[in-house]
């Protein structure tokens, strides 16, 4: 008796791939329709799962009859195997069908994979908690592997200790320390990606930032002046550390801030920062400053001192589904309090919204964030 996997495939991969990983058949029957996105989601399953056999067979959408005597024919073949059947993916005419015909089967059951990564079985009616998650997999899946990042792991406490004293240089000045290392113009902004050391003056020039990303023991050093407000004094400060680059230039320090309340998050089992996904060398398509791998789930975390500009949720939003699936979470996370407008959007994209200025009940930053994340991780995401 072989073991037998009857998938339903739409747009979703993610729970056709953790239906085939659940139950390990030894050969796999893909039921698609006809559509681009139904058929390139199962040639992407199959290339990803290409050591267990499978076919793709192809259904008619939306008439019954097709879909009943399709289900029926598949019974009958694989009567004497042991039978699962995934009806998380696919149509819901699909759904229906299978779930009638193959309800009969004594040798059958007919499984369902929730957003939580929960394996439901109708026959036993019970659940699985054991799927394996694999976030580096799901972004293949999806099409979007993850090749570029900085695992959290790899900060030290000299880059932590670099988040201070450049909290200080931007409370001396923040227009010129935005200037400096945020709002730079495209040529000064390709140096600091592309050249190992440099200098940049504001046309004031009395502010200035310098960098060399190679000093010894792999250190990294950027060299601040900033001048005050009124521009009678300028603060100078050297911070030597092995992510300090990274750190100064396009808020790096706030990301990297971030990550270190939520690593404290018990949920949070890998975080990786500055994350990249690549278009084709030297180019990237997108990219999500935290993402954390909750062992169920991705949570994406976009990290901006101020949103200026509301259209940025929209953009977050579209990454978080289209880059981690429907069961994915996103949470926007800002340092200034956050206007109504932002709050309103983010909750419409069904986006988690948190300022680090916000009252937080008498919870300090690290439990309020984890309350919020706590009471929304499992909830289930409106497709």
């Amino acid at each position: 008796m072989s073991k037998v996997h009857i998938t339903l495939v739409g747009g979703q991969p993610a729970p056709v791939y953790h239906g085939i990983v659940a139950c390990q058949p030894d050969y796999v029957i893909y039921v698609c329709s006809r559509s681009d996105v139904s058929k390139q989601t199962a040639d992407v399953l199959r290339e990803v799962l290409n050591e267990i056999p499978s076919k793709c067979t192809f259904l008619h959408p939306t008439d019954p009859l097709q879909i009943k005597l399709f289900a029926e024919a598949l019974a009958s073949q694989f009567k004497n195997d042991d039978v699962t059947v995934n009806i998380s993916s696919g149509l819901k005419s699909w759904s229906h069908w299978f779930g009638i015909v193959f309800e009969k089967m004594s040798n059958a059951a007919v499984v369902y994979i929730d957003q939580n990564n929960v394996l439901w079985n109708y026959k036993t009616m019970q659940p699985s908690y054991n799927v394996v998650f694999d976030m580096h997999k799901l972004f293949m899946l999806y099409g979007n592997p993850l090749e570029n990042y900085t695992p959290f792991s790899a900060y030290t406490k000299e880059d932590f200790d670099a988040i201070h004293t450049i909290e200080a240089c931007r409370r001396n000045n923040f227009t010129d320390f935005n200037q400096l290392t945020t709002v730079l113009p495209k040529g000064i902004s390709s140096q600091v990606k592309n050249q190992v050391q440099g200098r940049y003056v504001l046309p004031n020039n009395e502010s200035w930032v310098s960098w060399n990303k190679k000093l010894l023991d792999g250190m990294q050093e950027v060299c601040l002046c900033i001048v005050n407000k009124s521009r009678t004094r300028c603060l100078s400060e050297r911070i030597v550390s092995p992510h300090a680059v990274n750190l100064v230039f396009s808020a790096g320090w706030f990301e990297c801030k971030v990550a270190r309340i939520l690593s404290r998050w018990r949920n949070a089992k890998e975080i990786y920062v500055n994350c990249r996904f690549p278009y084709k060398p030297l180019l990237d398509k997108n990219e999500v400053d935290i993402i954390i791998n909750t062992g169920a789930k991705i949570l994406f975390v976009e990290c901006k001192t101020q949103i200026f500009d509301t259209t940025a949720i929209d953009k977050f939003r579209s990454v978080v589904k289209g880059y981690g699936g429907t069961a994915s979470k996103g949470m926007f996370v800002t340092d200034a309090e956050m206007s109504e407008l932002a709050k309103v959007k983010c909750q419409e994209h069904g986006i988690l919204a948190f300022s680090l200025q916000d009252e937080h009940e008498g919870k300090s930053v690290e439990e309020a964030i984890a309350a919020l994340l706590d009471a929304e991780l499992y909830n289930i995401n409106a497709r």
